[in-house]
């Protein structure tokens, strides 16, 4: 097996390929420091998350791996100046973590990450669908407002149907597709501890094959909220 070292933004990049595997289909490693990566694990939380959670793959594994992330970029990137903005939470609350660096140009794939976590028996407790990844493209900048969500998942991937798991509060939520009149059903996650996501949506493959921006359509004992947006690379 031949190894190429890439240094993109003071990281080390990791491309491992195989006889057996085309150029198409190298394997990519992305290993992040510690000063890059930014965590905390809370004994009592007392305030949730933001609308939008995570956006992912279901899992191949019964645990989460701090060393098994998996970010997949549907298309490639083409701008050298492109950023990968990315933050965790877990269901409850209790675990959450925040990174970016410079990716620049990449060809389309999935992209293995090794997590330098403080916490990784913490995380090993969660199931995967109990701490969620929203992983972001956006041009230099992670706080600029043209960020496009890809998806990521715990363990490599078949890259079926996308879950997208959303903080819906006390609201009835749909996903509204552009171009089409029927919604997509969400539903209310049932269990204890949704502090930080409560809502998971189901999204076939075929509704994001090309880039578009969806709506989570929102509604509050009868009172229509304002439709979020969630553009999609």
């Amino acid at each position: 097996m031949n190894a190429l070292y890439r240094i993109i933004g003071g990281l080390v990049i990791t491309l491992l390929a195989s006889h057996a595997e085309t150029q198409a289909q190298q394997k990519r490693k992305i290993v992040l420091s510690e000063n890059q990566f930014r965590e905390s694990f809370l004994e009592k939380v007392t305030v949730s998350g933001g609308v939008r959670a995570g956006f992912m793959y279901k899992s191949s594994l019964e645990r989460v791996d701090a060393s098994q992330l998996y970010i997949y970029l549907q298309r490639d990137l083409d701008d050298p100046q492109d950023m990968l903005c990315v933050n965790m939470v877990s269901r409850d609350g209790r675990y959450a973590a925040s990174w970016q660096y410079a990716i620049g140009s990449q060809p389309v794939g999935a992209i293995n990450v090794d997590l330098p976590s403080k916490y990784r028996e913490q995380m090993s407790s969660y199931a995967p669908d109990a701490l969620v990844v929203l992983a972001g493209i956006a041009k230099q900048n992670c706080a600029a407002p043209d960020l496009k969500y890809i998806p990521a998942s715990w363990g490599e991937s078949n890259m079926a149907d996308y879950i997208l798991y959303v903080n819906s509060g006390n609201t009835d939520t749909v996903i509204g597709v552009p171009g089409r009149t029927e919604r997509i059903p969400c539903a209310k996650i049932a269990t204890d501890s949704t502090i930080a996501y409560d809502t998971q949506c189901l999204i076939g493959k075929e509704v994001l094959d090309e880039p578009k921006s969806i709506f989570l359509v929102r509604n509050s004992f009868g009172n229509k909220l304002p439709n979020v947006e969630f553009p999609v690379r």
